[in-house]
């Protein structure tokens, strides 16, 4: 189970190592945050709500 349980449809997310992660590239987080404030592109932002999470689905 993801650490919130229920899945925001209106996310996508690729990040299959992330706690919030879902296996239809879902996520469950309440609410991100994207960083980089400075970005141009895409490409140089990142989901600063991203914690990974081990095998057994706990955050490291």
């Amino acid at each position: 189970m993801n650490k919130c349980g229920k899945e925001n449809k209106n996310i996508s997310c690729d990040a299959k190592n992330c706690v919030y992660h879902t296996p239809d590239c879902g996520c469950t987080a309440e609410a991100i945050k994207v960083s980089n404030k400075d970005a141009c592109k895409c490409s140089e932002t990142c989901c600063a709500t991203f914690q990974m999470k081990k095998s057994d689905n706990t955050v490291i």
